[in-house]
């Protein structure tokens, strides 16, 4: 059975071989290859958005992703292949017994089946009513198995697509899948705390196993994974509650309850494997995989520990255990007898949320919520600095000083990093006022902005307590006052949403002027000397997520949750025009060097390009999948647009291609 691996949002840069006018033309670049129409290169390989699968015979490896499925050469980790055109992310996949076939599943509640080996689709059907959480063969590769959260599982006929029968009977979406060795019995696990079989043949229901249900458990006992054994005489389920269960098939007992050394675990089981002769069931948790013995239930060691190991399964011969998670991992392959880690493999990681060439264009940053400045050579492709920040450091915001010596990078935690980019040292930015404060559960609101002024000697950045300051970059010490009424030491109710919480900040190219963004649906401006409010400019209808200053400061723009690109007169704030072609939510709007192009977030995972002294759409750039944000390269040649979906692309705009 293949299991399911939950993913945050994910960064994921790739090596790719650019400059800013051509491209080096390498069959073996796969950042070359599969390109949106219009789009030069990619950097990243997508984020990981469901499971991964091993082939049966051990070779290859084949990982869900936003932009399609990437398959694996299993010993050398190399691509030999991506599989493109869904229209939505692919949450799961599987080989069918043979590897001859590769079944998907994806989040627009389609199953396709391609050939696994030229990647050419088969069918595909419009499967359930919601989304598909697993998809399992059966033995003989005759028929597919798909579960939903809609609360059924469909048959299928794996060659052609017809559907043969629905399942019903589970009151919870159905979370996993798989079909006993047999071929008779199909198990299912589910969100209602039950594990159900069902006779293949009619559809109909033999047992339920109810023994996750532990009332006297703070846990919740939803099933998150099952596993038949090799001979198909046991069942394993993985559930919420903590733990592990080996059932009976035959007398429906249960047999075995599996916790850890300790005799308990602290974090959910994610996923659950038998090894190929049936002797060790492994188990994957928040922190750990975790190996016991199937006849007596006895917990045998601990591997290498995981972050969220939300996808297990053991090599051919039993002797690796592979595991992904939701982090930075897709895979590790550990050593079931000694538990040593021998190569893991880190090539797709968490979203992009922001973007900054540097001055000269020659480099290109990007920062995400895997806690990750990436810093790319334009002209080589080839990575200068990667720097990892603890995790509770998640970045939504980089900018790139003048002199092009600094990255300023600040994130959820409300605090803020400087790198050098000569040399990659990372450090905390000792800047006056600033404290650490931990993200709430209201998620975004409190996150921290920041933008250089444009002779580097200031730094501008918005407060978790709703506050904007300016720092003097030689000294860290502030040299304005919260510009706002709020004190540094004001106590505030962080689970609420401050009316003044600044979404984003820009300086005029002048230096003279701040602009912020502000969850109170209004653009702010300020005067950067003295500190003094200068205008408030309030047409948005909703949160004002990003704003930005044309070359010559006489235009401000602004995008906002209320799906529109409004243009200021950046001097007396009268309102220009408003773009209201956006499909959603605008996240980053950015003028072209001339002043004579915005690019803005499309809303809908596209990239729109406008032409200023109209407002008349240019032209929309389609790739990417969820939120995009923009920067154009200083010669404005490249277009670089980077999105929830863990990729960078890169636009040519040498040529002219406007429509």
């Amino acid at each position: 059975m293949q299991k399911t691996l939950i993913l945050i949002l994910t960064t994921g840069l790739a090596l790719c071989v650019i400059s800013q006018n051509t491209i080096a033309q390498d069959t073996q670049n796969w950042q070359l290859q599969h390109l949106p129409e219009g789009a030069k290169a990619r950097f990243g390989k997508g984020m990981i958005t469901g499971n991964f699968a091993n082939s049966n015979d051990g070779k290859r490896l084949a990982v869900t992703c936003a932009i399609g499925i990437w398959i694996y050469d299993t010993e050398t980790n190399k691509p030999l292949n991506l599989i493109t055109g869904y229209t939505h992310w692919v949450t799961n996949v599987a080989f069918s017994p043979d590897d001859t076939l590769l079944a998907s599943a994806s989040m627009d509640s389609t199953v396709r089946v391609r050939d696994a080996r030229t990647g050419t689709e088969l069918w595909t059907m419009q499967a359930h009513e919601d989304k598909i959480t697993n998809i399992a063969f059966s033995p003989d590769g005759k028929l597919l198995a798909s579960a939903s959260e809609d609360k059924t599982i469909r048959l299928w006929d794996a060659h052609t697509g017809e559907h043969l029968r629905t399942l019903e009977g589970h009151l919870g979406a159905v979370t996993s899948v798989t079909f006993n060795p047999d071929g008779k019995t199909l198990a299912s696990g589910s969100d209602d705390e039950t594990v159900r079989l069902w006779d293949v043949q009619t559809g109909k229901t033999l047992h339920a196993f109810i023994a996750h249900q532990d009332k006297a458990s703070a846990f919740s006992s939803k099933i998150s994974d099952i596993a038949f054994s090799p001979d198909g005489k046991l069942l394993a389920s993985a559930s919420e509650d903590t733990t592990a269960r080996l059932w009976n098939v035959e007398t429906r007992e249960s047999i075995h309850k599996l916790l850890d050394r300790n005799g308990s675990f602290s974090n959910a089981l994610f996923s659950v494997a038998f090894s190929p002769d049936g002797k060790t069931l492994a188990g994957g948790s928040y922190k750990t995989i975790n190996l016991w013995d199937v006849q007596t239930g006895t917990y045998l060691r601990k591997l290498e520990d995981s972050i969220d190991c939300k996808s297990l399964a053991f090599s051919p011969d039993g002797k690796t255990l592979i595991s992904g998670n939701r982090y930075n991992t897709v895979h590790l392959l550990l050593n079931v007898e000694t538990g040593i880690e021998f190569r893991k493999m880190i090539t797709h990681t968490q979203s992009i949320g922001s973007l900054a060439f540097s001055p000269d264009g020659r480099i290109l940053a990007s920062g995400g919520l895997d806690n990750t400045v990436h810093l790319w050579n334009m002209q080589t492709g080839k990575l200068l600095q990667t720097d990892n920040v603890v995790e509770q450091h998640s970045l939504v915001n980089v900018a790139f000083s003048p002199d092009g010596k600094t990255v300023a990078g600040s994130g959820l935690d409300k605090t803020v990093f400087l790198w050098d980019v000569q040399t990659g040292t990372v450090r905390l930015a000792p800047l006056e006022g600033v404290t650490e404060y931990q993200p709430t559960s209201t998620g975004f609101p409190g996150a921290c902005y920041v933008a250089f002024s444009p002779d580097g000697k200031k730094l501008a950045g918005t407060h978790y307590k709703g506050s904007l300051y300016l720092w003097d970059m030689q000294t860290g010490k502030r040299i304005r006052t919260p510009i706002l009424d709020k004190q540094p030491d004001e106590q505030i109710d962080m689970n609420m949403m401050d009316t003044n919480e600044f979404t984003s900040v820009t300086f005029s190219p002048d230096g003279s002027v701040v602009a912020t963004g502000c969850n109170d649906s209004t653009v702010r401006t300020w005067d950067a000397d003295s500190g003094a409010p200068l205008l408030t400019l309030d047409k948005h209808r909703d949160t004002v997520f990003c704003v930005a200053f044309s070359p010559d400061g006489k235009i401000l723009a602004s995008g906002s949750l209320d799906k529109t690109v409004r243009f200021w007169d950046a001097a007396s704030g009268e309102l220009i025009r408003t773009l209201k072609e956006p499909r959603g939510s605008v996240n980053s709007v950015a003028f072209s060097p001339d002043g004579k192009t915005l690019a803005s977030d499309g809303g809908d995972g596209t990239v729109m390009l406008w032409e200023v002294s109209t407002g008349k759409q240019l032209r929309t750039l389609t790739g990417h999948i969820g939120s995009v944000a923009v920067a154009f390269s200083p010669d404005g040649k490249t277009l670089a647009s980077g999105s929830w979906d863990g990729t960078v692309l890169l636009w040519d705009l040498a040529v002219d291609t406007m429509d």
